[in-house]
Formats: C-alpha cells, sequence, structure tokens
C-alpha cells in the first residue's frame, strides 16, 4: 500500500514532473525534420510534386515544342554568319597595315584571307586583284553570307569585305580597322563594285 505524500502541493509536483520527463523523452526520440520549404527550391519542390501527381506527358509534350522552337531559331542563322560573327569578336579593332597579317595590323584582302584559312579551313588569294579573279560574279540582290563585296574607294584603289547577311558586311577599313559596315551606308553604296562567290561555299 503507498503512502500518502505529507503535502498535497507535492502530489501534484511529482505528478507535473512525470508528464515532463514523458514529453521531453518523446522530444528526443524524435529526429528533427526539416521543411520542405527550407531544403529545396520552390522550382524543385513544384518539379517533385509534378512527378508525383504523374503527370509526365504535358512535361515531355512542352519540352519538345520548345526544343522545335530552338531549332527554327537556329536554322535562320547560318552557320557561316555565326563563324564571321566570332571572327569579328577576335578581330574588331585590330588596325589596318597594309600587307599586314597579324593581330599587330591586318589589310582588307589579307583579312579575307586570314578568315576563310581560319573559320572555313579554305585557302584563298592573298590580294583583292587575285579575289577579283576567283568564283563567280553575283548580283547585288543575290548576295550571300561568305560572298566577297568589292569596291571602289578611290583612282586605282579597291576595297574586299566579307558579307554577313542583312546587309552587312566584314572588312578591314583604312580609317577604323576591323569591323561590320553596311551596305546601305550612303559611303559604302556609292562606290559598290560588284560580288563574288568562291567555290566550295
Amino acid at each position: 500500500m503507498a503512502l500518502p505524500l505529507p503535502y498535497p502541493s507535492m502530489r501534484y509536483a511529482t505528478l507535473l514532473f512525470t508528464c515532463l520527463m514523458l514529453l521531453l523523452a518523446g522530444c528526443a526520440s524524435r529526429s528533427p525534420v526539416a521543411p520542405e520549404s527550407m531544403t529545396e527550391a520552390p522550382a524543385a519542390i513544384r518539379a517533385k510534386q509534378k512527378a508525383s501527381s504523374g503527370n509526365s506527358a504535358p512535361d515531355l509534350q512542352a519540352q519538345q515544342e520548345m526544343d522545335a522552337l530552338v531549332a527554327d531559331v537556329m536554322a535562320e542563322v547560318p552557320p557561316l554568319r555565326v563563324s564571321l560573327e566570332a571572327q569579328h569578336e577576335d578581330w574588331k579593332g585590330v588596325p589596318y597595315r597594309y600587307g599586314g597579317l597579324s593581330p599587330r595590323g591586318v589589310d582588307c584582302s589579307g583579312f579575307v584571307y586570314l578568315t576563310f584559312l581560319s573559320r572555313l579551313g579554305m585557302e584563298v588569294p592573298r590580294t583583292t586583284t587575285e579575289l577579283l579573279q576567283s568564283g563567280e560574279k553575283v548580283k547585288r540582290d543575290e548576295i550571300q553570307v561568305g560572298d566577297l563585296v568589292f569596291f571602289r574607294t578611290g583612282p586605282g584603289n579597291r576595297h574586299v569585305g566579307i558579307y554577313m547577311g542583312n546587309g552587312d558586311f566584314l572588312h578591314a577599313s583604312t580609317s577604323q580597322g576591323v569591323m561590320t559596315s553596311s551596305l546601305s551606308n550612303p559611303y559604302w553604296h556609292r562606290r559598290y563594285w560588284q560580288a563574288r562567290r568562291l567555290a566550295g561555299l
């Protein structure tokens, strides 16, 4: 037979202590779980929820539509133009130097020579005069990316660049070095002479 506790308040204190110990024991036996929102980004949570719901068909269709759209956009940009833009980025601002073939200076036909060699693996004539005798002549309204465009810049002076599309051409300008210009620019429009397409393009 249990002996009665001397004071009623002691009875409550013992009961309270026992409950507290049980509560603490229960908390200690469970490992803390971090909420999902704290451990993962919202996009990852949404992706998990979508995957668990079993609706993967719409995701596949959306991905296929996106792939088709990217392919269409890339098809509109000729690979040759991409190569010419990369060449422009590499050589932009290199000064004009007659007879030059290096980043210290390059002339217009030398730049054409280096561009075709490094970007297309094609060895073309080194001088403007020789380039004028290469390939076939192309009408102005039929110029394509990679065609050579020639200009008469003065008595006996000839200039050459590479057509990039959208009315632009890449060249080594005597005043500003390697740059792009527009065929519709009044200066180049007045001095335009002819265009030629080299074999292999």
